[in-house]
């Protein structure tokens, strides 16, 4: 059970308390980034800052390895999912990513971006809950200095429902190959969907079909790849329940080897890898999330404390410490907090 401390002995000195760097400044010195339990916009200033860390293959960009003037955060994924960081709109500085699979110095790089929008960078990365991540932005030009914010959060997506039948979670996203969306699907701990029955199959066109009032060409996880004309789900349902069009599968051309559903009637099709030059979504069936069970414990300390209030109002009126995703570090997020206080169980 929650131990929570009396609000009332807070003194008025710890309640307007500001002073020091933003929270979740990002540091110049790698060892003494600022650990992030949650999502959020995160400031950075690397004027005056040095270069640390090394170059390395994954940032090679326009015959350049390495990331100057680089400033750091420590992330700790609050849930298993695709974590997208970006600078985008976010500052003037010709900016480069880099994330690293652990929080210690030598951990390697994972992944690497550089511009992506403009000369602005984002990058995503396949992260598991509770696992920590150093985050590296800096600029692409060795006389590059600049600040700004960086945003961190789950990769954002086109639809996201949990079946309240069979408590199967669905999600759905911008896709381009069947392969691709496999590889995506397989990154989020999940696969393309497996369609059971009929129950699932109108549970899956009534609610990605139309998706955005748009009709759908939905990436569904059944495919023959692996032998011509045995079809199976990528994630080893057994194939007892199947939709096809009339005249479906036909391996026209001899390359249709992947099955999409058709929003407009619910039929499937063959295909081949590409889609054949049609849009395409792709729904994703996970085992489901771990949600970050503790917010409002801004400084990671296992606890929510004065601490956190500080850095919470400390924050007033910017994003950084929005606890309730409305983009504001407001009175929601003080109330929040202070129904969260005490140690994080």
């Amino acid at each position: 059970m929650r131990h929570l401390r009396p609000v009332a002995v807070l003194s008025v000195a710890v309640l307007f308390a500001a002073g020091g760097a933003a929270f979740g400044q990002a540091t110049d010195d790698c060892a003494s980034a600022p650990a992030l339990k949650s999502y959020g916009t995160f400031p950075f200033d690397s004027n005056g800052a040095t270069t640390d860390g090394a170059a390395d293959v994954l940032c090679n960009f326009f015959s350049n390895q390495n990331i100057y003037n680089d400033v750091w955060y420590r992330f700790t994924a609050p849930e298993t999912f695709i974590v997208e960081v970006s600078s985008c709109s976010q500052t003037a500085l010709d900016s480069k990513i880099a994330i690293y699979g652990g929080g210690d110095c030598s951990a390697p790089v994972i992944a690497c971006s550089d511009d992506n929008c403009s000369l602005q960078t984002k990058v995503s990365f396949g992260a598991t809950a509770g696992q920590t991540y150093l985050i590296r932005i800096g600029a692409y030009a060795a006389t590059g200095f600049g600040s700004g914010t960086v945003t961190i959060g789950a990769l954002p997506l086109l639809g996201d429902l949990t079946d309240p039948s069979t408590g199967i979670r669905y999600v759905a996203t911008t896709a381009t190959t069947w392969t691709a969306s496999q590889a995506l699907a397989v990154a989020l701990g999940g696969n393309l969907v497996s369609i059971r029955d009929q129950a699932e199959q109108d549970f899956v066109r009534s609610n990605f079909g139309n998706l955005g009032g748009v009709d759908r060409r939905i990436w569904i996880g059944f495919n023959d790849a692996a032998a011509e004309g045995s079809f199976a789900w990528s994630d080893g349902t057994p194939a007892k329940y199947t939709n096809w069009n009339p005249g479906e599968p036909n391996n026209s051309g001899g390359v249709e080897d992947y099955a999409e559903l058709l929003g407009s009637n619910g039929r499937w099709n063959d295909l081949n890898d590409a889609g054949a030059g049609f849009p395409h979504i792709a729904v994703i069936e996970l085992p489901g999330s771990t949600k970050n069970p503790c917010p409002a414990d801004l400084d990671g300390s296992g606890d929510v404390a004065a601490p956190d209030l500080g850095a919470l109002l400390n924050s007033w009126g910017t994003p950084i410490a929005d606890l309730n995703a409305d983009g504001d570090t407001n009175a929601q997020d003080l109330a929040i907090m202070l129904s969260a206080w005490g140690q994080c169980l």
